[in-house]
């Protein structure tokens, strides 16, 4: 009786949004574009800036997207691929949502006979840095706190799959699909003099 109250307890608090999260995950997307490409559509929402040194509390900086995404290559001998990637967002503002893209290379889906969606997503969000906590919208259905865990270590560790996942300004215009509400990124691929 007791472990299942710890349970319970634990997966309330972890799945929580706190009302004061200045940006939240409000739904996630799969897609398949051309070429067997898979999309993954992020939308996010801005609740303004609660830091005392705001310059407007209206606008939010420097937003961090990271996607995890996981599936099951051979099911029976439980071997996943795990894929990571991360987009930044230069602003937002109150009261308005974007989309935030990734694409899964067709090629990729074809070799691995991947379906459109997967069930082993987790989407991260942090601002300037700090992280917020994992929000309910953020977690695919086969998402638990040992996978979660265990996830994030094999994606962020895997050099095979490095790279591969990747956010709509470095996929190839021909296969992203349709795209709206796209925000406003930081290019760490791009050097400015």
């Amino acid at each position: 009786m007791m472990k299942i109250r710890f349970v319970i307890l634990f997966l309330s608090s972890f799945f929580v949004a706190f009302a004061n999260d200045p940006v939240e995950v409000d739904r996630v997307d799969f897609n398949r574009t051309r070429e067997k490409w898979i999309q993954m559509e992020i939308q996010i929402s801005c609740n303004g800036n609660p830091a005392p040194d705001a310059r407007d509390k209206r606008f939010l900086e420097d937003i961090q997207v990271t996607a995890y995404l996981g599936y099951a290559i051979d099911p029976a001998a439980r071997k996943f691929d795990f894929y990571k990637a991360e987009s930044r967002i230069v602003i937002m503002e109150e009261n308005k949502d974007v989309n935030v893209y990734f694409y899964l290379p067709g090629m990729i889906v074809d070799r691995d006979r991947l379906d459109n969606d997967s069930e082993y997503y987790f989407v991260e969000l942090a601002v300037k840095g700090q992280d917020l906590p994992p929000q309910p919208k953020s977690f695919g259905q086969g998402i638990n706190e040992a996978s979660y865990n265990s996830m994030k270590e094999l994606a962020d560790s895997s050099d095979e799959t490095k790279h591969i996942l990747m956010p709509y300004y470095l996929a190839p215009p021909e296969f992203r699909g349709s795209v709206s509400d796209l925000p406003i990124y930081l290019r760490p691929d791009v050097e400015v003099e």
